[in-house]
């Protein structure tokens, strides 16, 4: 395991105090460089397993002395009470500074969970540069699809993450995943970038226009496009992720609350996320596109894009 590997474990798994003395002394050696780094802090431990009957938890009530339940009090020493954190700050800064980012202030997109850092090349070309962690599960999805909009919008976003990216779903926003650990190595006290992902995040975005469409629908389902007109119909996240469920399933039937659950959209059902007085042609598409047993299962039939449903 690399130094930042073990670094996204940590903060990957929520772990907010570390005990260097617990761990195997190979990974105790990878926590002091982390340390010696700034990517891990030292903090106070509050509570710990009592080192005379090694069974119960014992409370630090202060420095060198905690209370234990079955001996009293305790002596702790320093090693006993030494815990380390992973510093968010360091993290945010150093990913920043690798990548050449003006220096200012990460603004958050969703609180622990997601941060904008700052913006590369041009207009036109312009990538949105963001750091995210535990973005696995259907609550965080949903959040992030509702925020996308206003923090984000339609600009291309690169997410530099803790999260495994094959368990992070995002149907329906431009974005690219790169783990942390492949994309950065630790030099010194800082951060340097892996030359082909630095390549990557630099290339150009492709045009829309350019990119691979999935039959009605724009790269990212986006927008859709009905049989025997050129006008294009925008699509929220929301309908976006419903449309993708769909039309992944090449014209199998999905029951209302799985095909929800899957999109991400917390709506009885699918018809729900398409209100005809707010968004009218997006309603059209939904109807035109989206067939239903009138039992609560709905698919897309690929041979024909003529269904009306009610």
């Amino acid at each position: 395991m690399t130094l930042l590997e073990l670094l996204a474990a940590c903060i990957e798994q929520g772990r907010t105090s570390i005990a260097p003395a617990m761990a195997e002394e190979a990974t105790r050696k990878r926590l002091d460089r982390l340390h010696k780094a700034g990517a891990l802090a030292r903090v106070r431990a509050r509570a710990i397993i009592c080192p005379q009957c090694e069974a119960n938890s014992v409370r630090v009530i202060q420095v060198g002395a905690g209370l234990c339940r079955a001996c009293g009090q305790v002596l702790l020493a320093a090693e006993d009470l030494q815990r380390l954190a992973p510093d968010h700050d360091w993290l945010h800064r150093r990913i920043a500074q690798a990548l050449g980012l003006p220096g200012e202030p990460p603004r958050t997109i969703l609180p622990g969970r997601l941060w904008h850092l700052g913006d590369l090349g041009r207009a036109g070309a312009r990538k949105r540069i963001l750091f995210g962690q535990q973005l696995i599960g259907t609550a965080v999805q949903r959040a992030l699809l509702d925020a996308w909009p206003t923090h984000v919008g339609e600009t291309h976003a690169v997410i530099f993450t803790t999260s495994p990216p094959d368990r992070v779903f995002l149907p329906g926003v431009p974005a690219t995943l790169v783990p942390l650990p492949a994309a950065f190595r630790l030099r010194g006290r800082g951060l340097v970038t892996d030359d082909a992902v630095w390549a990557g995040v630099k290339t150009p975005a492709t045009p829309l226009a350019a990119q691979r469409r999935h039959g009605p629908f724009s790269h990212d389902f986006r927008e859709v496009i009905l049989q025997g007109e050129d006008t294009p119909i925008a699509l929220t996240p929301s309908q976006a992720a419903i449309m993708r469920v769909l039309w992944e399933l090449e014209g199998v039937s999905l029951e209302s609350e799985t095909l929800m659950r899957r999109a991400g959209v917390a709506l009885e059902k699918p018809v729900d996320a398409f209100p005809r007085n707010k968004y009218p042609g997006a309603n059209g598409a939904y109807r035109c596109l989206v067939a239903s047993d009138r039992c609560g299962r709905y698919w897309i039939p690929r041979s024909s894009f003529e269904w009306r449903v009610s």
